[in-house]
């Protein structure tokens, strides 16, 4: 499940619009990394159940959290108000997305089907926080 939530301000000239983002926790589909199937590393006591190296990672899961990340949106537009004729109507804007700098979580893709190999969750975006300015004239 996804969902965006949007609260906003304006006063006049000002606007102001948050957003909250929100995936749900799902259960991925990939196939655990090497040394976790125990079938492939030997047991805590060095008995050797289908290979001979310990498993590397202990209590693997392939249940990824659910995610919350927060956009920002600050603007101010002109309006009629200058004497310029240039000058009226222009909007400038200011956007943060992924406001607090969330990065998405760690997982192992070791399937080349659909996709290249990586170490990231798949489904969510992992940029980070991000700033754009826009600067618009309506005439």
């Amino acid at each position: 499940m996804r969902y965006r939530a949007r609260l906003g301000w304006s006063n006049g000239p000002w606007t102001v619009t948050g957003f909250m983002n929100y995936i749900s926790h799902y259960f991925h589909t990939v196939g655990p990394p090497p040394n976790v199937i125990s079938n492939f590393c030997a047991t805590p006591g060095n008995q050797v159940v289908g290979g001979t190296s310990p498993c590397g990672i202990q209590n693997y899961s392939n249940l990824l959290p659910s995610w919350y990340t927060f956009d920002l949106s600050v603007g101010y537009d002109t309006g009629d108000r200058p004497a310029n004729p240039y000058l009226k109507n222009i909007g400038i804007q200011m956007i943060i997305q992924d406001l607090l700098d969330k990065h998405a979580g760690f997982q192992y893709r070791l399937q080349a089907t659909g996709g290249n190999l990586c170490t990231c969750e798949i489904l969510k975006p992992n940029y980070g926080r991000e700033i754009s300015f826009i600067i618009s004239k309506t005439w």
